[in-house]
């Protein structure tokens, strides 16, 4: 890495962490009205089976598997004409993504089968065309510094708008969607199919707009050592990874703790309208997840720094693992599912700051002992990870929905759709957190970063 300019340690400036920040915003506002809303919207508001439902998720992962990788590779064998890596991805993908947003909520007169064959048709281009879109919100806080004091602040603000997102995703677009839907005397949607084409126009919108912004304010400053071929083949770049321990469990820490968020947010709604009863109980959990993660935003680069990424790790997967204390013993209750929400968005704002923190110094210790840099294709795989957590978490809802009988045609639902509810919202997710746990006990990237460090400095002397 060159690290003879100044420009490589200097300051990162407000503006450029609010690109950050507004990047973060938009692309977890649509992640999260996916997670949240997509489920729903098939089987509620299209009436596709949650089967049928939950295998375009699954299909979508499949698709993940192929795509993520190869555009990874190419990312990573590719420099514009200003010798950028990764940057102008977010001006290029940003307003056909936002399109392909809108058509994936758009509820077109079809019949059944074509209904399934669309909904896969359009998420798989929407995935395609999102994943070059996603490169530089993986890839820059790499690229544009190598100081960690400064790589920790730029996640807060990466963290910061991400909570934002989730706060436009769901407290603003599911009000706004009651609204524009219309709700009954049943507590049921009027004309959902109108709610959620504009609800999905405002996150197209913010989509467009997060990426524009991070393009015109953010700057790549890190660049490969002079005379380093940074050409990588397929192959090799899959074992530099996979022969890296620290990547390897920072990824298994991810997975479980999108597991762990994941079943939540798909299964929310549903849980809202059937196990509380009360489909408005939606905004007050999620308002209570969203502002103990803010709340906790301001204490993340203090308390890294003091208690370092090992124990950060693992004292938020205690904080998740706790957020089911009382849930468990009390599924059904509005006070239990705050209290839920609240200690989940501290948990989040913990583990999402290490998680990427990681991340990036993983790009500096692949770089240090095999001479190349990977930050895109690091980037391309954690992305595959994540949407891979959303359509096993997504796909294992629809497929338990249906087996435990399940119908948006049902008044009522059967207590053991309800169990089913209540599990993905405690049970399953204290699973997950415990699997983070494990893997954060075993962590060793901040041993590898000092002896890293140590024998650089060593060389620089």
């Amino acid at each position: 890495m060159n690290r003879n300019t100044t420009a490589a340690k200097e300051k990162i400036g407000l503006l450029e962490k609010l690109g950050f920040g507004a990047f973060a915003m938009s692309i977890d506002a649509s992640t999260n009205f996916i997670s949240t809303f997509l489920l729903f919207f098939l089987t509620d508001v299209w009436g596709i089976t949650p089967g049928l439902a939950g295998t375009v998720l699954l299909i979508g992962t499949i698709w993940d598997g192929v795509n993520d990788p190869i555009i990874g590779y190419f990312s990573t064998n590719r420099r514009f004409k200003n010798n950028e890596v990764a940057r102008p991805y977010a001006k290029w993908f940003a307003l056909p993504t936002a399109m392909l947003f809108v058509l994936l909520f758009t509820a077109f007169d079809l019949p059944q089968h074509v209904k399934f064959l669309y909904a896969v048709a359009v998420y798989l281009l929407y995935d395609l065309f999102g994943t070059f879109l996603r490169i530089p919100a993986g890839s820059m806080a790499t690229l544009a510094t190598d100081n960690a004091r400064e790589r920790i602040s730029l996640n807060v603000f990466v963290s910061g708008g991400s909570s934002v997102g989730v706060i436009l995703a769901t407290l603003g677009c599911w009000p706004l969607i009651n609204a524009l839907s219309g709700v009954g005397e049943n507590g049921k949607l009027i004309n959902p199919q109108s709610g959620f084409f504009w609800g999905a126009v405002v996150a197209a919108v913010i989509l467009l707009a997060g990426p524009l912004m991070h393009y015109l304010t953010t700057k790549e400053r890190i660049q490969p050592e002079p005379g380093h071929d940074q050409k990588v083949s397929a192959v090799g770049a899959l074992k530099m990874l996979f022969g890296c321990p620290e990547w390897v469990e920072n990824t298994l820490y991810m997975l479980f703790y999108n597991f762990s968020i994941i079943f939540i947010t798909s299964s929310i709604v549903y849980y809202a309208t059937h196990a509380l009863k009360d489909p408005g109980a939606v905004t007050p959990i999620m308002a209570a997840y969203i502002l103990a993660t803010m709340a906790a935003l301001p204490f993340v680069g203090p308390l890294h720094r003091k208690l370092g990424r090992k124990k950060t790790m693992i004292l938020s997967a205690v904080i998740l693992i706790l957020s089911k204390a009382y849930f468990i013993f009390a599924p059904a209750s509005m006070a239990a599912a705050i209290s839920n929400g609240l200690l989940v968005g501290v948990g989040v704002a913990f583990s999402i700051n290490a998680i990427n923190t990681s991340r990036a110094e993983i790009a500096d210790i692949i770089e240090w002992r095999r001479g190349k840099r990977m930050e895109n294709m690091i980037s391309a795989i954690s992305t595959t990870v994540s949407k891979l957590g959303l359509a096993i978490c997504t796909f294992a809802i629809g497929m338990v929905l249906e087996w435990s009988g399940y119908s948006n045609e049902l008044a009522v639902q059967p207590q053991s759709a309800v169990h089913a509810l209540e599990a993905f919202m405690g049970v399953v997710p204290l699973i997950a957190a415990v699997c983070m746990l494990i893997v954060a006990c075993h962590a060793r990237i901040e041993d590898t970063v000092r002896q890293m460090e140590k024998e650089k400095g060593k060389e620089r002397s």
